[in-house]
């Protein structure tokens, strides 16, 4: 599992270091508005510029991008996907197809719905529409129907093939899936690193390592510094797009896959400091603070005190720093915690259903430490217990049971800016 480094691409005088490591290295096209598809190709990769309606080919190694087709912009106006086989393939929002060579388009089929992605396997062309909310799979040589499978997620999707895998990316759920694509069924997910991904393609290094390539198109808020203004600094947005490499692991046995790790040092510090005309005089004083866990998306490299040193001890399975302070005074300064750090990765644990079927029920001690109210839940409240009764229903399976209760709140609730926060019975 590599680490990324997202310090390298903001510092001008660390990209050039980064760039020699192709895993580790974001892609920045220059030019660019909105990557809506990406394509591997042998010397690089192919994307679509939807904005500008640019067919572009990108070098990974130095951002270097040219546009294919500058005969041919309207037509590839509004696209959202990319695939590449031995002609082009694209979705705006029917399907097209068209030869390398000659870029004129040539309708493949029309959807229902608006066609979202597209993916090309020698014969079969699959096809992705968030509005019907299928994967629809289709024969190249007649454009028929073959299948459909039902799509891994909610929001709009981009396909990509791996031999027996196909590759789905929502940018919704922020989700990368790996699915069969005979059967449909899914191998596994892992979250990315960024919001918004808006295709994905396996590309072969000449180095020989195969990189999953995503990339990304949003807006990004930023300072705008207008000297025309009376108040020159403005807050505004902008688009931002860029491909980035996905790294996963699968752990079939523990259930879970791992996505991009980064290495975060991460403090804790507190401070007491003098009080005027307070008496105070407290001796032997123990201050206690949680020290980072070990998980299974968390590994802690190293911690070391601030100010003061500390002792650590283990409490209910939590490791904690105990600081000791002989003496505070009205006249005390104190300033002491931790440093640590930390590699995290994104995660997402592979469950279903029918994995905890025959799970036992959750022991009464278990029960009433998940039950201890210490972030002002109202959960001792009449409302909050009949809308868990009302979700739940007659369920008995407890992954479907938390799966309810969060569906209910999600159909219920939505967001709003208030000058007050109301409780949760009351939300």
């Amino acid at each position: 599992m590599l680490l990324d480094n997202p310090a390298a691409s903001a510092n001008p005088s660390r990209q050039v270091i980064a760039s020699f490591d192709p895993q580790r290295r974001t892609v920045r096209p220059i030019g660019v508005y909105a990557l809506q598809g990406i394509a591997a190709a042998s010397d690089g990769l192919l994307a679509i510029d939807s904005v500008r309606g640019y067919l572009l080919k990108i070098d990974c190694t130095n951002d270097n991008t040219t546009v294919l087709n500058p005969q041919q912009v309207r037509s590839f106006l509004d696209a959202n996907s990319l695939a590449l086989e031995d002609t082009i393939g694209y979705a705006r929002p029917s399907v097209y197809w068209c030869q390398r060579d000659s870029l004129e388009p040539q309708h493949f089929t029309t959807l229902a719905y608006p066609a979202d992605g597209v993916a090309v396997w020698q014969s079969t062309v699959y096809v992705s529409c968030q509005k019907a909310g299928y994967i629809l799979i289709f024969d190249r040589a007649t454009a028929r129907q073959i299948t459909r499978f039902a799509a891994p997620g909610v929001g709009q999707e981009n396909l990509t093939v791996r031999e027996e895998e196909l590759w789905v990316c929502d940018r919704v759920e922020q989700t990368v899936y790996c699915m069969d694509r005979a059967t449909g069924d899914l191998r596994f997910s892992v979250l990315t690193p960024f919001d918004s991904p808006t295709g994905l393609a396996f590309f072969s290094h000449p180095s020989g390592e195969e990189i999953l390539y995503v990339c990304y198109a949003s807006e990004e808020a930023y300072i705008r510094d207008d000297p025309n203004s009376p108040d020159p600094y403005q807050l505004t947005f902008r688009d931002r797009t860029f491909i980035h490499p996905l790294h996963f692991h699968y752990d079939a046995d523990r259930r879970l896959a791992l996505s991009n790790g980064y290495l975060i040092e991460m403090s804790y510090a507190e401070e007491i400091a003098p009080l005027e005309d307070v008496e105070v005089d407290a001796q032997e004083i123990e201050w206690r603070i949680a020290l980072p866990a070990e998980t299974d998306r968390q590994t802690v490299k190293s911690i070391e005190a601030i100010g003061i040193p500390f002792t650590e001890e283990m409490e209910d399975g939590q490791r904690v720093a105990v600081f000791k302070i002989d003496r505070i005074t009205a006249n005390s300064g104190w300033l002491f915690g931790w440093k640590a750090l930390l590699e995290v990765r994104g995660i997402k644990y592979q469950l279903t259903p029918h994995d905890v079927e025959n799970a036992p029920a959750l022991s009464p001690a278990f029960q009433r430490r998940y039950l201890v109210d210490d972030d002002e839940l109202a959960m001792d409240t009449p409302a909050i217990q009949e809308a868990a009764k009302i979700a739940i229903g007659t369920e008995t399976n407890i992954l479907r049971k938390i799966l309810k209760i969060r569906n209910y709140v999600y159909d219920r609730l939505s967001y709003g800016i208030k000058p007050y926060i109301d409780p949760p019975d009351v939300a």
